[in-house]
């Protein structure tokens, strides 16, 4: 029997699909409905597989993809962003709540420095004395050039007393600040002019020794300055000052700093390097076991039952049904909508 042969199916066909599509529709409601609970009462343990959902994570994340989002999505929205951000001259404390600076403070007191073996690594100790030691050397040298000798007497004597001299003056200083500027002058003058070759090779080899054995001693020296209490009183200092300044800065141009790397090579480089992690094995090793662990934790409970208990049930359920029903209305509406109900209620 056809379609046109049977009237009384065209007209529930019909009526149905009329009380589908009225405003408001009950129907609409409790098929929506009907749907949520079936969703919400689903055990979490039966509803997510583990090696299915890396799976489809790792597929989604395909390198050509992700940068393309990048372009399109994320580089488009961040420049309406610092736009808006310029327009109104937002301060980066506009964007921190009640005692964000005490936040801030308090991240900043407790930033380390990597401690990890990767860390140390980073900068290799030889280099460093490397790329120093001649500039230590040399910084002597030209000081020791400038150093003028006791006329008159050879080079033993005039380092003794260049020596004599020398500890005077910075014994002299010490004692007395105000007499500084006289002092310095009076070095300038002429306390041991004129090294001769032996001399300055001598000052030489103890400038370059000195240079390659004062590491050790400035490293000490560099860290009791820093533990010391006018040390940690400097450091505090900068501290407030850095968080004054974090605080007052222009939140539109710091957003153009965190933006100045060249974009083009930088989405490249992020969207491959994120689709070569997902693509190995042990990462999808590693999200397997979270994964797991997060529906072993959560065994026992439906759905509905791990959003009641992060308080999300409500609003989970209440946007949910949102789409869903405009989903439902949007489904309704289509005339293949009727041929499906007329095929599903034949005979």
């Amino acid at each position: 029997m056809n379609d046109e042969a049977n009237p009384d199916l065209d007209a529930i066909v019909t009526r149905a699909m009329a009380r589908l599509r009225s405003p408001a529709s009950p129907e609409l409601d409790a098929l929506v409905d009907l749907l949520l609970e079936a969703a919400l009462s689903r055990p979490i343990e039966g509803g997510i597989d583990a090696e299915r959902v890396v799976a489809v994570s790792i597929s989604v994340l395909d390198a050509d993809r992700l940068e393309r989002a990048l372009g399109e999505l994320v580089r488009p929205a961040w420049e309406r962003q610092r736009a808006l951000l310029e327009k109104r001259g937002d301060k980066v404390q506009d964007w921190l709540p009640e005692g964000g600076s005490a936040l801030l403070d308090d991240l900043l007191t407790k930033a380390q420095v990597p401690k990890g073996a990767w860390a140390k690594k980073v900068i290799d100790a030889s280099e460093v004395k490397e790329l120093l030691a001649p500039v230590l050397q040399e910084t002597l040298l030209a000081f020791a050039r400038k150093l003028p000798m006791v006329g008159g007497v050879d080079e033993e004597s005039a380092a003794g007393k260049a020596a004599g001299r020398l500890f005077g003056l910075a014994k002299g200083i010490a004692q007395n600040a105000g007499e500084r500027a006289g002092k310095l002058a009076y070095l300038g003058r002429g306390v041991l002019g004129g090294l001769g070759g032996e001399m300055e090779k001598r000052v030489a080899g103890a400038a370059r020794d000195f240079s390659h054995g004062a590491f050790e001693p400035l490293e000490a020296t560099f860290v009791a300055r820093l533990r010391s209490d006018e040390g940690q009183a400097i450091l505090l200092r900068m501290r407030q000052r850095a968080v004054r300044t974090i605080l007052s800065a222009s939140a539109a141009e710091l957003a153009r700093d965190l933006d100045s790397l060249p974009r083009e090579a930088l989405d490249r480089l992020v969207a491959r390097a994120i689709a070569f992690g997902v693509s190995r094995p042990e990462l999808a090793e590693m999200l397997s076991a979270e994964v797991s662990a997060f529906v072993a934790d959560q065994a026992g409970r439906d759905v509905g039952e791990a959003l009641e208990a992060w308080g999300l049930r409500e609003l989970a359920v209440r946007e949910a049904r949102i789409e869903l029903l405009a989903i439902a209305q949007r489904a309704t509406e289509d005339v293949r909508a009727e041929t499906w109900l007329r095929d599903l209620l034949r005979p």
